[in-house]
């Protein structure tokens, strides 16, 4: 599938759901753009210590949208972002499970990027029947490449 035609398709997921950014990614679909696209850029908005025990995609801007301990919105996002992003770049965004980076992608939009676009299940996924994320959905799940420090 052409990344035209994947980009079309996550618009019209994100237009059904009534959301303001450009569209929902599944991670193989994000993938494949980032392979593809010579303006996507892969924006994990995860907490450091989560890079650092969780993995991380090789080749990803970290822009944490909250701040670890406590989980406070980072008020430096925005200053961060633009100077690894411009708003014409294509961003697909990564959290854990999918919705910081829903609401990062959401607080682009608003800003006047109107590339933004969110990975549906995020890096980890949802807790399966054992309470063990990874093993779901997301980007891991999906035996996509990864790495740990």
């Amino acid at each position: 599938m052409s990344t035209e035609t994947i980009l079309q398709e996550a618009q019209k997921r994100a237009q059904a759901a009534g959301k303001r950014h450009a569209g929902d990614l599944t991670p193989e679909e994000a993938h494949t753009v980032l392979g593809d696209h010579p303006k996507a850029i892969l924006v994990d908005v995860r907490s450091h210590p989560e890079l650092d025990f969780s993995g991380f995609v090789e080749g990803c801007c970290h822009v944490p949208w909250q701040l670890y301990p406590g989980m406070t919105p980072n008020p430096d996002f925005d200053a961060e972002l633009r100077g690894k992003a411009q708003p014409d770049d294509l961003l697909l965004l990564l959290c854990r499970t999918g919705g910081r980076s829903l609401a990062a992608a959401e607080h682009l939009a608003d800003l006047g990027y109107s590339h933004c676009y969110n990975v549906l299940g995020g890096f980890e996924g949802r807790h399966d029947a054992h309470g063990q994320r990874g093993k779901v959905d997301g980007w891991k799940a999906s035996g996509l490449p990864w790495k740990n420090k």
